[in-house]
């Protein structure tokens, strides 16, 4: 049986209302971000509004004729909104253990090991919670190659961002 809210958002499918206008609604809140922030002192802020309706206008005269855009930002909407709650349940797993992210250069080795626990009971929580990815990846040695590779460039990065102490 459907519900008022189902049937709201049946009625809001079938006039297009996610195909046409929240594609608008993005790239008008993007393009006017980008105007104010690159070209806030040269041009004026009705003008930014007025460029960043008309650019809107057309990506929504793009979204008409072209559903692949509406299915793109659908399919990468829900997978982001689930790698965030993934990582919101990091963040309470963290706190639970009394581990603050603010101080991560400060751990000692033992909090580091509590972090990597955390870190294996999410991703084996978040691979079985979703039907798209298998079990089996977690051992597929392309991917261990890659988290390999990520690790010695963020090893790396690390090293190369660290200020150096001056002395004297």
């Amino acid at each position: 049986m459907n519900g008022a809210f189902s049937t709201m958002i049946q009625n809001l499918l079938r006039l297009e209302f996610f195909q046409l206008l929240f594609p608008f609604l993005l790239a008008l809140a993007i393009l006017y971000g980008v105007l104010s922030w690159a070209l806030k002192e040269q041009i004026p802020k009705s003008a930014r509004g007025l460029i960043s309706i008309i650019f809107a206008f057309f990506v929504m005269l793009y979204a008409s004729v072209n559903p692949t855009l509406y299915e793109f930002l659908s399919n990468i909407s829900g997978v982001w909104f689930i790698v965030a709650s993934a990582i919101l349940f990091l963040v309470i797993l963290f706190g639970l253990t009394g581990l603050n992210l603010s101080n991560i250069t400060e751990w000692k080795w033992s909090q580091f090991a509590i972090a990597l626990i955390i870190l294996y009971i999410v991703a084996v929580l978040f691979f079985n919670a979703m039907p798209a990815f298998s079990p089996d990846i977690l051992f597929d040695s392309d991917i261990w190659s890659i988290i390999f590779f990520i690790v010695i460039l963020a090893i790396v990065l690390y090293y190369l961002g660290k200020e150096e102490k001056k002395e004297g």
